[in-house]
């Protein structure tokens, strides 16, 4: 004879909420009617699943205040979070309870003893798992989806009745977020000490789905080792997000890792726990690192802009000595790694670093980009077929300039040789692969016929940099300031000509910074490790970066309480 009986439940997810029936279920008997007689088996499952980090919850057609009255009698009503007591309909009450707490029904078992009423849940939260019995979920607790993760602690309850507590304030503020989220005092901190905490760095990559918008997982010791050596490589930027606000403290809930090279600035991982759901923290996060290029992983429970704006959320204690910044406007001029700079400097900055042109390297740290007149470069017939700087991006800079509150300047490479001036008049740096890639190609005779070198002195390029500062400096407001950085000299013993360029380099600087006012200088190789080197010399792991942009805080910072 075939069997004919129900077939068992299959978990086929990770379970996060279990949602508990009161009456023939939770409990022997009926609270409005004889009265109940508990089932120890049942509170002591809450309890287990509490353990592992699974929530409990409640739904329920009673009273109210003799039902919460009933499990406080039984010590267990802390063990659930948001339970829904009333004589609505529980496929409503129970979508009601899933999106307060912003999780999925797949991720969700409920429990009831009426066929109907598990039909109804199951009509209302597609995917939910419905059991008639206890029992069904105690089969189940050795299954790799009910196994959580130990929380001998109950930090995810606590951290789940955050998220009810204030879905109850917002239901109370009438449903509206935004105010909501005002009056919440959401403050944020970005901290660059990832390998520090590099485990819940990966278990927030692996076990995030709704807010992951990269999902490159780490499952692997190879991808564990790949994701320590990006984080150790220059052009990678990354950071942790912690989160609280006045109802608590939600700790390391966000990680970002962006690649920033000639030809883009990407996001590698933008990850985010699903307990700060719709707090705008990921459009803060991404609007702080200036919207770079994202391929988004599908699916994601919100888009990556949800609000219009986000004026809610402020940066909170830990960061403070980088957040002074954040406010003010920032310039940068110099290389590449100027980007990992300003990153941990300011959230409104202007960059004119290299950029690509054509599939060559266009360099911004050219003194002419300065000293040259708009309109001369503007009617060069020349310069639309060389990666160099345009009168569009002169203007900008001066316009940037006059506006900044904060300039910092990497000027050493204005000291190479690689300077050509063109038949229009007008010279330029180009940088040394570029030139290089110009002669391999179809343009090699056209510009071996428009360009001759310009042979030049080292006292003939300080002269250049020294009127840079001026120019610079007569554009910039009186309250500006701004910092010039000298060039590392540490790890180069095998290099002792380049020492002794650099050194040179750095008495001009510290010299010239003496002769204006608002003019000041940073000395790498006093405010930063020598361990974040790279051999070059010229660039450093973001650690470094980090703490050159504290030594430009701690300048800035200083210099306003003189004035």
């Amino acid at each position: 004879m075939a069997d004919t009986s129900p077939a068992k439940p299959i978990l086929k997810n990770q379970v996060k909420l279990v949602v508990w029936d009161l009456d023939e279920t939770l409990w022997k008997g009926t609270l409005s009617e004889e009265g109940i007689t508990p089932i120890s088996e049942n509170i002591e499952m809450v309890k287990r699943l509490a353990l592992r980090g699974i929530i409990s919850s409640v739904c329920s057609k009673n009273d109210q205040v003799r039902a919460l009255g009933a499990l406080r009698d039984l010590d267990i009503l802390d063990y659930f979070v948001l339970p829904s007591v009333s004589f609505q309909p529980k496929g409503q009450s129970i979508s009601n309870i899933i999106l307060a707490l912003q999780l999925r029904p797949s991720n969700v078992v409920f429990i009831d003893d009426n066929p109907s009423v598990l039909a109804e849940a199951g009509y209302s939260c597609p995917g939910i798992v419905c059991l008639d019995s206890p029992r069904e979920l105690a089969a189940l607790m050795d299954s790799p989806f009910l196994q959580g993760a130990h929380d001998s602690e109950l930090t995810r309850l606590q951290q789940y009745r955050l998220l009810a507590e204030k879905h109850d304030l917002k239901q109370t503020a009438g449903g509206n977020d935004e105010s909501f989220l005002r009056q919440s005092d959401i403050r944020i901190e970005i901290d660059f000490a990832v390998e520090e905490n590099i485990d819940r760095v990966i278990e927030l990559i692996n076990r995030s789905n709704q807010l992951n918008y990269t999902k490159r997982r780490i499952e692997t010791e190879e991808d564990r080792r790949s994701l320590l050596e990006d984080l150790r490589a220059f052009g990678f930027n990354a950071g942790i997000v912690r989160v609280r606000d006045r109802y608590g403290d939600y700790g390391i809930v966000g990680f970002f890792m962006t690649l920033a090279t000639l030809r883009e600035y990407r996001l590698e991982h933008f990850v985010f726990s699903c307990r700060i759901m719709n707090m705008g923290v990921e459009q803060y996060i991404y609007s702080y690192l200036k919207r770079p290029q994202i391929d988004i992983v599908d699916p994601v429970s919100n888009p990556i802009e949800p609000y219009a704006s986000v004026d809610w959320i402020k940066e909170g204690s830990g960061s403070d000595v980088i957040s002074t910044l954040r406010q003010y406007k920032l310039v940068v001029i110099g290389g590449c790694d100027m980007l990992q700079l300003s990153t941990y400097c300011s959230a409104d900055s202007s960059e004119f670093t290299n950029r690509q042109q054509n599939g060559l390297i266009k360099r911004l740290d050219d003194p002419f980009l300065i000293l040259d007149d708009p309109e001369r470069v503007q009617k060069s017939e020349l310069r639309p077929h060389i990666p160099a700087f345009n009168a569009d991006e002169m203007l900008t800079l001066r316009a940037a300039v006059e506006k900044s509150d904060l300039i910092v300047l990497s000027l050493y490479r204005m000291m190479e040789i690689n300077y050509f001036r063109g038949a229009d008049g007008l010279t330029v740096r180009f940088d040394e692969d570029a030139v290089r890639d110009i002669l391999k190609s179809n343009l090699a005779l056209w510009f071996v016929r428009n360009f001759n070198f310009v042979l030049s002195t080292s006292e003939e390029r300080n002269e250049i940099i020294r009127l840079v500062l001026q120019k610079l400096a007569s554009w910039a407001r009186p309250s500006t300031r701004i910092v010039v950085l000298l060039e590392n000299i540490r790890k180069l013993d095998n290099k002792p000509d380049e020492r002794g360029h650099r050194q040179r380099y750095n008495e001009f600087i510290v010299n010239t910074c003496e002769t204006l006012d608002n003019l000041t200088y940073v000395d790498v190789n006093a405010v930063t490790r020598v361990d974040w080197l790279f051999d070059d010399g010229f660039h450093m792991r973001r650690e470094g970066y980090y703490e050159l942009a504290q030594a430009i805080t701690r300048v800035f910072d200083d210099s306003r309480e003189s004035h």
